[in-house]
C-alpha cells in the first residue's frame, strides 16, 4: 500500500487523508512478530509556507502471538502522534531533530510509511497475552508440568537468583573485614 501524500501544488490549509494499514506493512519491514494488522490511520495535514504538520491518529487491531501460549491474539492498538515537516533545499545547513523531518521543496510527496509503522509498533501492548483462562489449555498444562518438574528436588537455596552472587560477595566482604 502507498502511504504517500502528494504535496506539490497544495495550497495552504488543512487536508484529510485515510490510510488502511494491513499486515503487508509489517512484512515489508521484515517484522515477523505481527501476522496481520487492521488499523485505520487518519491524517490531517496542515500546510503553511515552508512547513507542514501531520496530525495522525490510528485505531484498530494487530494480530500477533500470545506470549504465554503462542496462539494468535488480536490486540487493540490506538495512537495519536504529530509529525512536523519542514521544507529546505538539500545541502543547506539545517538543524535536525527527532521532532520534525526535512523535505526538499522540489519533492512531490511525503512518505509516511516509516512514521505509521513506528507509531503502531510503539503503541502495541508490551504484555501480549490472552485474558486469564483464554489461552490454549494444552499449552497451559504443558507449562504447568514443566514448572512443577523444575521445582522438584530443589531447595530454595538451589534456585538461581541474580541476587545470590551479590549475597556471596557481601558474605566474603564480611569475612575479610573480621
Amino acid at each position: 500500500m502507498d502511504y504517500k501524500i502528494h504535496i506539490s501544488g497544495l495550497a495552504g490549509g488543512k487536508y484529510d487523508y485515510d490510510f488502511k494499514v494491513g499486515g503487508e506493512l509489517f512484512r515489508e519491514f521484515g517484522n515477523t512478530q505481527v501476522s496481520d494488522c487492521d488499523v485505520l490511520v487518519k491524517v490531517t495535514l496542515e500546510k503553511g509556507s515552508g512547513w507542514m504538520n501531520a496530525v495522525c491518529s490510528g485505531n484498530g487491531t494487530v494480530t500477533t502471538e500470545c506470549d504465554r501460549c503462542l496462539e494468535e491474539i488480536k490486540l487493540p492498538v490506538e495512537f495519536s502522534a504529530n509529525l512536523a515537516i519542514r521544507t529546505a533545499k538539500l545541502g543547506e545547513e539545517t538543524e535536525t531533530s527527532d521532532e520534525f523531518i526535512i523535505v526538499d521543496p522540489s519533492e512531490a510527496e511525503v512518505d509516511l510509511k516509516q512514521f505509521i509503522y513506528d507509531s503502531i509498533c510503539v503503541n502495541m501492548p508490551l504484555k501480549r497475552v490472552h485474558p486469564e483462562g483464554k489461552c490454549n489449555p494444552e499449552m497451559v498444562k504443558k507449562l504447568q508440568s514443566l514448572k512443577a518438574e523444575e521445582g522438584k528436588g530443589k531447595e530454595d537455596s538451589d534456585v538461581y537468583s541474580p541476587f545470590s552472587a551479590l549475597k556471596d560477595l557481601i558474605n566474603q566482604s564480611k569475612k575479610r573485614n573480621k
